[in-house]
């Protein structure tokens, strides 16, 4: 978003970037699923470039204080991720273990509560690691943003995530995802810091598409190549810097959707929405699999790309009717108040 004449003006490029990021994690989690190289990827075309996106819309002159930050991004992040982990937890307790099967019986009964308090509600929601990792990164990056300007919020968060290098992957004060905010820092500090660079970020001369498909053919190369190659732990920490040598090109066509089809409504409610859609998705997909395994045959799951990326788009639609309803009438599980008509 940005101003134009004191009113704040939405941007569509943005939109599609969380459309496309959120289209990416619904395939992630689709099967079938592939070797760790390409899943590596795929991953890392989804959920950490919406740290991207947070990044650039983070606007530390909004708050007064830091506790008014505190309240703001709590009600944001800790709302939707508390009210969600009742509703499913509840629908675990009473039917969703025994549909899970045997494995999912042998979890105690409140390991999950455990989870929750640790920020890794893996067993009843694990993508809202993503929201526990986000709230982390923003209440460390305040501070940073307040004290230091220019490049330097994005110098230090560089160094916070190479830390991991040395921080023990065990440390027990690693909870609410510390190593995954740490980690993907220098991605939300990208977009916050380099605004002036990001409006560069498009198709508008020959030199910098081609600076931009070769920065994305390095960045795209190391994260399938690097597990593969070199130590996976040295893959995994330095997979951040390969996202950002993506972004370019990943904003320069979201800004070309833009200037091509405008606004898109479909686009825009997935990117207002995308809380509910990462809390459903998984489920969806599970209500799919099931009903392909009994229409048609289990094997079908694991024959090709093509079935993943089909499924995705179906989960992509039929999500849509139901993050708009609980957008408009249910918006207090989302830490939003209802809108006045």
């Amino acid at each position: 978003m940005f101003y134009e004449n004191g009113v704040m003006k939405r941007q569509a490029w943005l939109d599609y970037i969380k459309f496309i990021a959120m289209f990416m994690v619904v395939v992630y989690h689709t099967p079938p699923r592939f070797d760790s190289a390409h899943e590596v990827a795929l991953f890392n075309m989804g959920a950490p470039v919406f740290f991207f996106a947070a990044g650039f819309l983070f606007n530390i002159g909004k708050y007064r204080s830091f506790f008014a930050f505190l309240r703001h991004r709590a009600r944001q992040i800790l709302v939707p991720y508390t009210t969600f982990f009742i509703i499913f937890y509840a629908m675990w307790l009473v039917v969703g273990r025994r549909m899970a099967g045997a494995d999912e019986q042998a979890i105690d009964t409140l390991t999950p509560l455990w989870q929750f308090f640790q920020g890794t509600p893996d067993v009843v929601l694990g993508p809202f690691w993503f929201l526990a990792a986000l709230f982390t990164m923003q209440v460390i990056y305040y501070p940073i943003k307040r004290f230091l300007t220019g490049y330097w919020p994005l110098v230090v968060s560089l160094l916070l995530s190479l830390s991991l290098f040395v921080i023990p992957s065990s440390t027990w004060f690693l909870s609410w995802n510390l190593d995954k905010a740490l980690l993907y820092m220098p991605i939300l500090a990208v977009g916050n810091c380099c605004h002036d660079l990001v409006e560069k970020f498009s198709f508008n001369t020959a030199a910098r598409t081609a600076l931009w498909l070769l920065l994305a053919a390095l960045g795209l190369g190391f994260l399938i190549i690097a597990p593969l190659t070199i130590d996976r732990e040295i893959a995994y920490i330095l997979a951040p810097e390969a996202v950002i040598l993506v972004l370019p090109l990943y904003t320069a066509i979201c800004k070309w959707l833009e200037s091509r089809f405008g606004t898109s409504k479909f686009a825009q409610t997935v990117a207002i929405t995308s809380i509910t859609y990462l809390a459903l998705q998984n489920y969806l997909i599970g209500v799919i699999k099931i009903v392909v395994a009994k229409l048609l045959s289990p094997a079908i799951l694991d024959e090709s790309i093509l079935i993943k990326v089909a499924i995705a788009v179906i989960v992509m639609v039929l999500l849509y009717p139901l993050a708009l309803l609980i957008e408009r009438y249910f918006p207090f599980i989302l830490g939003k108040s209802y809108k006045k008509t």
